[in-house]
């Protein structure tokens, strides 16, 4: 049975693609200590299996994008799902770190897969506001995975350990290979005849995408939202559980509320989106109301006010402003090149993922002389960035509107 693209189903297919790599990554958090243990390994050698996943991830969207537009998204997707349910098989049966390693670093090369096409696939089958509605729909689908996610790795180390968490990742990746297989139709809009040399429509591909100003500006500020919320996510426990003292358990719970603030924002997006609010505006107010409440939060650190009940308010707006942002940015980025938007989307993700990456490192390297002040300022600092990017793409449009008239 083939998926309606306008039916439930394939919303949330999409956002299952899409969730794929929260949930490996966050699954696996509370089995670090214990799959050290068990390969006889250090403590930060088992952290490499985020890290490595993390780079995996990162950069196959820079393949799967390109490819995807010559030879459709289908392909490359089970392409992907392969990938990513043979490296949940090994590393379920990783017999030592090495080996445990490369087999999540397949994995990432997989997941990359999900959603760079997941993307891709609804700037292929919608239009105009439909395009936010729906990418809304898949950051709600892909950010619930965060939040259940820890909670069902903790239970699944209980039932079957580590190795139990992987195997979950595997039969998670033979069930979207099953239903890509099955129930998708092909989305691309793919050329007949013969086809130009790969390289050289690559580079041809990637210089149109990074030589258009308005794709290229939302690009950017997708990715320094996702910058403010990684803050937050890599601070947050040194913050809540090192200085703020709150058991493993309450943060657990913090962490969910995060989560559904994010979720809650995306909704609001989709909705105000059916009702034509210019998605300029929302991005001006997702951007405005992180820089407030990081500011904010900066404010209770510098009068020693700094607490849970203080704190978490200001943290849950500044997740659910991200949930806000991201489909309008995400859609401004597809809609300008629609013939591209498998290149589009793939460095949509790898730039998401650069701009956390470099977040999580300005976290770290603050928070040893700043204290909770550190992901404050990085908070802040993205979110500065994202309103002066929100601005330039307003004052590109009204000389444009002028022009119209």
């Amino acid at each position: 049975m083939k998926m309606n693209t306008t039916g439930a189903l394939f919303a949330v297919f999409l956002g299952a693609l899409a969730a794929l790599p929260p949930l490996s990554i966050d699954m696996a958090l509370p089995a670090l200590t214990r799959i050290g243990h068990d390969l006889h390994a250090a403590p930060d050698l088992a952290g490499l299996t985020l890290s490595l996943f993390m780079a995996g991830f990162a950069l196959s969207p820079f393949f799967y994008g390109p490819l995807s537009d010559r030879y459709g998204r289908k392909p490359l997707l089970l392409i992907g799902l392969c990938l990513f349910t043979l490296g949940g098989i090994a590393a379920t049966l990783a017999p030592s770190m090495p080996e445990l390693l490369g087999a999540r670093l397949v994995q990432g090369l997989g997941a990359g897969a999900g959603m760079t096409l997941a993307m891709a696939m609804v700037r292929d089958a919608f239009e105009g506001p439909q395009v936010q509605s729906r990418l809304a729909v898949i950051t709600v689908v892909a950010n619930i995975a965060p939040i259940i996610a820890p909670a069902l790795g903790a239970a699944m180390l209980g039932l079957g350990g580590w190795r139990g968490i992987y195997a979950v990742t595997a039969a998670c990746g033979v069930l979207l290979w099953g239903c890509t297989w099955v129930g998708l139709q092909e989305t691309a809009r793919l050329v007949p005849g013969p086809k130009p040399p790969f390289m050289g429509k690559l580079i041809h591909g990637y210089r149109e995408v990074l030589g258009h100003r308005s794709t290229l500006l939302h690009i950017l500020i997708n990715a320094l939202g996702f910058g403010w919320m990684f803050a937050y996510v890599s601070g947050s426990p040194l913050v809540l559980i090192g200085q703020l003292h709150v058991s493993s358990a309450l943060y657990t719970l913090l962490f969910a509320c995060t989560g559904a603030g994010i979720a809650a924002g995306a909704t609001l997006s989709g909705w105000l989106a059916k009702r034509n609010v210019a998605a300029s505006t929302l991005m001006l107010v997702a951007a405005v109301l992180a820089l407030v409440v990081s500011l904010a939060a900066m404010g209770l650190v510098w009068v020693d006010r700094l607490q849970v009940l203080t704190l978490m308010p200001l943290l849950v707006i500044a997740t659910a402003a991200f949930g806000l942002l991201a489909p309008c940015a995400a859609h401004g980025a597809l809609e300008g090149l629609p013939k591209l938007a498998g290149i589009t989307g793939g460095l949509l993700t790898s730039v998401q993922m650069l701009a956390g990456a470099l977040s999580s490192l300005s976290v770290s390297l603050l928070f040893a002389r700043l204290g909770a002040l550190g992901m404050s300022l990085t908070m802040a600092g993205c979110a500065f960035l994202a309103l002066c990017l929100v601005l330039c793409t307003i004052a590109r449009r009204e000389p444009s509107a002028e022009a119209a008239r």
